[in-house]
């Protein structure tokens, strides 16, 4: 078996495609930065030169003239990608929230991994950083802590990202609402998973503390009768409304897969391995269809819905599932 088999078949000379028509690229909706630095850590844990190489290039030609990047990438020509010029579009065509996430998952994928950087990269990560300072989507803000925390120094800019997680937290926070917003949308489980590495690699207290507290809310909270259920995307769950259980999507469980990961080593509680099997298993039909997301190929399907899956195969799910069994793999859970 080889586990990259479906991101080569995604990707192109340009990147990987950010979704997938079954089991096909959907060449139509080109190329998304955040896909190109999720792969990118994937790939380098995998050691696949090739890859990390179409990725690296991607990030590097997104530059825009005032040193940040372009969010998507597209041809002129909607009938294919082997003609017409190709064109970048930035945030004009999307939200600001969103590119602000796909900035912290970039500087998290160029600081995390261990490729020789460039100047054209350190300019790109030094833009990044200077551009963090005033983010304040706790997931961009997680995203880049998963990235600062590799850097030998304790760099000013994370502690001030970690103290505004921390305030995010105090500010919403209350007995029966352990989070730092007042909803629970998608890939929650970055946001502790983040302060877990903090206090893994730096010993903050407070880190413990909230990613201990915050951890188990999501999970008391992603669960019907013992069994994983992330947070449907069909209307989320806004603190005091109704829980949405569809569409459930391979991004949460992914990182919550990696969150528990973190919890573990961090405490050596049996518990945080437990729900980590589960929550990997979720993949594999511990879920509440009891339907496996997981083709023959280990190719991963893009949700699960009340008819059963969605049976498109998109970048982001291909990536967070393999970023859950990278982490399976080594708690020795892995299937």
């Amino acid at each position: 078996m080889d586990p990259l088999k479906k991101l080569r078949s995604m990707t192109s000379d340009i990147g990987i495609y950010q979704h997938g028509k079954l089991n096909k690229p959907n060449l139509k909706f080109g190329y998304a930065l955040e896909d190109q630095a999720r792969a990118l850590i994937v790939a380098d844990e995998f050691k696949d030169k090739k890859l990390q190489t179409i990725y690296l290039n991607f990030i590097q030609s997104a530059q825009r003239e005032d040193g940040l990047l372009h969010h998507f990438y597209f041809y002129n020509n909607d009938k294919g990608f082997n003609n017409g010029e190709g064109h970048f579009r930035s945030e004009e065509y999307t939200s600001k929230s969103n590119v602000k996430e796909a900035y912290g998952i970039t500087l998290w994928s160029l600081l995390a991994t261990n490729i020789n950087k460039d100047n054209d990269l350190k300019k790109i990560i030094k833009n990044l950083i200077k551009d963090s300072y005033s983010w304040t989507s706790p997931r961009a803000i997680s995203s880049a802590l998963l990235g600062l925390i590799n850097l030998d120094d304790h760099d000013s800019l994370e502690n001030e990202l970690k103290t505004k997680l921390h305030n995010f937290y105090f500010n919403s926070c209350s007995d029966d609402w352990e989070w730092f917003e007042n909803y629970l949308v998608y890939a929650n489980a970055i946001i502790p998973w983040a302060l877990w590495e903090i206090y893994l690699k730096r010993k903050c207290k407070i880190s413990f503390e909230i990613a201990k507290k915050t951890t188990e809310f999501l999970l008391m909270n992603c669960q019907e009768n013992n069994i994983p259920s992330p947070i449907g995307n069909n209307g989320w769950y806004l603190r005091g409304k109704d829980k949405a259980l569809f569409d459930q999507q391979p991004i949460d469980a992914g990182y919550m897969v990696c969150c528990l990961e973190k919890a573990y080593y961090a405490t050596k509680d049996s518990f945080y391995l437990t729900w980590a099997e589960k929550w990997y298993k979720w993949f594999w039909g511990n879920n509440i269809k009891n339907t496996i997301l997981i083709d023959e190929n280990f190719a991963c399907y893009d949700g699960l819905n009340p008819e059963g899956v969605n049976l498109n195969q998109g970048a982001e799910s291909n990536i967070c599932f393999l970023m859950a069994y990278l982490a399976a793999r080594r708690l020795g859970i892995a299937k």
